[in-house]
């Protein structure tokens, strides 16, 4: 049996799962953030419940895209596929830095990393990428127009907040799970190999 073509098999297989465990947690994670904005928006008479997709949507193309008196269904699927691309980048960055940089070896180490992520992921979004078009319209308020916003800085905070923690939640046990099954299977090759050289 060669042995290299079994460690390229298992290298590309670990990377597979990888990649799956990242989009799994930042899907995951793009929901925890989205449920505060959409629960806050929808407990408040003057916002849509769906704002978080139209804002998505208009931020990028235009604020025509964005009501608090109707819902705009193109943009809302628009920004709903927009915010499931970055949820899924999120993981992937996530899982990345966490398996190949920091090696987080333990569920703890994974919510504490996830935390952390909740952190950076806000600084990243909130400071340096909203800034690039229309001062943060419509996701936060402006000084050109403070009543176009989805919902106040506190909400968003708690968002990735959730971001974080459930991202790394999610991730550690899709990880840990797959570690799992890769070494009960490992121990089961390993056995019938035994068994295969008693026989002969």
């Amino acid at each position: 049996m060669d042995t290299r073509l079994g460690s390229d098999a298992e290298l590309d297989s670990g990377w597979r799962q990888l990649v799956a465990d990242g989009i799994v947690a930042g899907l995951a994670g793009a929901v925890a953030l989205a449920v505060p904005l959409v629960v806050w928006d929808w407990a408040h008479a003057a916002h849509r419940a769906l704002e978080l997709p139209m804002a998505a949507t208009a931020w990028p193309f235009g604020l025509e895209h964005f009501s608090h008196e109707q819902n705009l269904w193109w943009p809302i699927v628009i920004g709903a596929a927009l915010l499931t691309l970055y949820g899924a980048v999120s993981g992937l960055a996530f899982a990345g830095l966490a398996d190949r940089v920091f090696a987080l070896e333990s569920p703890v180490s994974s919510l504490v990393g996830g935390a952390a992520w909740g952190f950076v992921s806000f600084m990243l979004f909130w400071y340096m990428l909203l800034p690039i078009a229309r001062e943060g319209a419509p996701f936060r308020a402006t000084a050109a127009d403070p009543t176009l916003f989805v919902a106040p800085n506190w909400v968003w905070i708690l968002g990735f907040t959730l971001l974080g923690l459930v991202t790394g939640g999610v991730y550690a046990a899709l990880h840990w799970t797959s570690l799992a099954e890769r070494e009960t299977r490992s121990k089961n090759e390993d056995e019938f190999g035994r068994k295969l050289q008693h026989a002969a």
